[in-house]
């Protein structure tokens, strides 16, 4: 029987997509001189933390990649974020079932209730664990392991929704099953290679997931 749902949230919830692709290029493009990224290259720093990112990048001066990054990302964030189709409407069903709403993100926490809040998600979540509250962020089992322990849940009680392959990978390694969205920046082609339990094209398609598995 499930009782609580967990989601990544950007690219998962919230469409995202062009503002971190161009956050991270304005980071790169002021701070790495010697070469050019790829789209590819950057599309492999979504999923991983800021922090993880700059360690691979900048390791000598993290802190100058971050803030960088997240001044474009600030300065722009509000006029180039949407919820997906669906997305609100999914939320409020699943909350008219009486299932937990939990997120769980690579972002820190700050700029998660910021894009929740703008568009007016945030009263659908009763938790919200990111990456400056844990030792271990995504696709480390530890995200997952802080919700089962804060409401006393097993690993069958869970969904957990991402994007990425960290989320599948997180859910995997916490032995919960997992839901990837087709409307991932990679597709859902990408994301089957990480073996998901489910994989959904439009929003509503979880709330079948839901019915199948019990509440």
């Amino acid at each position: 029987m499930l009782k609580a749902i967990l989601f990544d949230l950007d690219g998962t919830l919230i469409n995202t997509h062009h503002l971190i692709f161009n956050s991270f290029r304005q980071a790169f493009d002021e701070l790495m001189k010697d070469r050019v990224l790829t789209d590819e290259e950057i599309m492999d720093c979504i999923g991983p933390t800021l922090h993880q990112t700059g360690e691979k990048y900048f390791n000598e001066n993290v802190d100058q990649f971050v803030n960088c990054y997240r001044k474009y990302y600030q300065q722009n964030h509000d006029r180039m974020i949407e919820a997906f189709p669906g997305v609100v409407e999914m939320l409020q069903s699943l909350k008219d079932h009486g299932l937990k709403l939990v997120i769980v993100t690579s972002k820190k926490r700050d700029m998660a209730i910021k894009g929740l809040s703008y568009l007016n998600l945030l009263h659908f979540f009763d938790l919200i664990v990111s990456s400056d509250e844990v030792t271990n962020p995504k696709p480390h089992r530890e995200p997952i392991d802080r919700v089962l322990t804060y409401y006393q849940l097993s690993n069958e009680e869970c969904l957990m929704v991402g994007d990425n392959s960290h989320d599948i990978e997180c859910a995997h390694a916490a032995g919960v099953r997992s839901v990837a969205v087709g409307w991932a920046m990679r597709g859902a082609h990408y994301l089957k290679m990480y073996h998901p339990t489910y994989i959904i094209n439009v929003a509503s398609e979880l709330l079948d997931i839901v019915e199948k598995e019990g509440i």
